[in-house]
């Protein structure tokens, strides 16, 4: 009798923790993200309980930086590692490779647009021009000025600026966090769809908030912006510097002004996180506007950081397009 008492009681425990098993939600997830506007763009399909970390402190650039032990520590605990996946976090990339089924790299989904670096016109020197026109010593960070880093790129690494690719990463994540928590696949896909949903409408409105300004050609301080001027059929004419933390040449600026005479351009934005004189030299005495654009979204539209570690994707956008409107729209 006491020892089918004593089975009677171990079955009651294996019930018990099965019943608890059942009814307990999904543990939490722990997700890293490369830069702020990755965190905006999946941060709607996370849970209250989940944790969601941005390796790049807020008001940082990203040249340069480097994973500090905190960090390290950080993505060895992360069930999922997010990037972009080209040399703007390239300090990023050697680390998760360590975690390879938690690693979700933008620039690996095939569903993502790659669109190729612009050459020509006032966007990037010929090969033999760039030793004089940016230095000698600068000639790795010109052949690499599209993603920020050390290793040459043949398409533009600013993959997150496109509405399009943002939608991309967001389903890929999705599908990884349905994997990571089965009993809550359901709320998680209807959570992904209505955060779609919710973007698709931002679109349509910067579409057609955007459509006067097609026409107005303008100058940005690094070619940073292609995705969004595609997509929304913007006039970008060219940059002023390739790598917007080395100070354009001479000859630059007066190839520069010439070419903003010559092309009428109307605004020139500079970008918060760096000195205002590599555009003042540029416009001086010029009539034109100067905006700001912000490619990490922890900058407002007058150019102060704002008080939080990342936007919402949709609100970034809509101040990305209504920096535009504001330099763009006649006097």
């Amino acid at each position: 009798m006491a020892k089918w008492m004593k089975i009677q009681r171990n079955l009651a425990k294996v019930v018990s923790l099965w019943f608890c098993a059942a009814v307990m939600p999904a543990h939490a997830v722990n997700v890293s993200v490369s830069i702020p506007p990755l965190a905006g763009m999946i941060a709607p399909l996370l849970d209250k309980d989940d944790r969601l970390t941005v390796l790049l402190e807020p008001g940082v650039s990203p040249h340069g930086f480097q994973l500090k032990p905190s960090h390290l520590f950080t993505l060895q605990n992360s069930d999922l590692i997010v990037s972009v996946g080209t040399p703007v976090d390239s300090w990023l990339h050697k680390a998760a490779q360590r975690y390879p089924e938690a690693n979700v790299a933008m620039a690996q989904l095939q569903a993502v647009e790659k669109l190729p670096v612009r050459e020509g016109g006032v966007w990037q020197h010929k090969h033999h021009e760039r030793h004089e026109d940016e230095g000698a010593g600068n000639h790795a960070d010109a052949h690499d000025h599209a993603g920020h880093g050390h290793a040459v790129l043949h398409f533009d690494g600013h993959l997150w600026m496109s509405p399009n690719n943002a939608r991309a990463l967001i389903l890929a994540v999705s599908e990884k966090l349905q994997r990571l928590k089965t009993q809550q696949a359901g709320s998680i896909q209807a959570r992904t769809q209505a955060w779609l949903a919710h973007l698709e409408q931002t679109d349509v409105q910067l579409m057609q908030q955007l459509q006067p300004y097609r026409q107005a050609p303008y100058l940005v301080l690094h070619d940073a912006y292609q995705y969004f001027e595609k997509h929304y059929h913007l006039n970008g004419v060219g940059s002023i510097t390739l790598n917007p933390e080395i100070t354009p040449s001479l000859k630059r600026v007066q190839n520069l002004r010439r070419a903003m005479t010559e092309g009428e351009v109307r605004c020139v934005f500079k970008e918060p996180q760096f000195p205002e004189k590599r555009v003042s030299a540029v416009v001086s005495g010029l009539n034109v506007r100067i905006g700001n654009l912000d490619p990490m979204g922890v900058y407002d539209a007058a150019g102060q950081r704002v008080e939080v570690v990342y936007r919402p994707y949709d609100e970034w956008l809509l101040q990305l397009g209504a920096a535009f409107e504001s330099c763009l729209k006649p006097e």
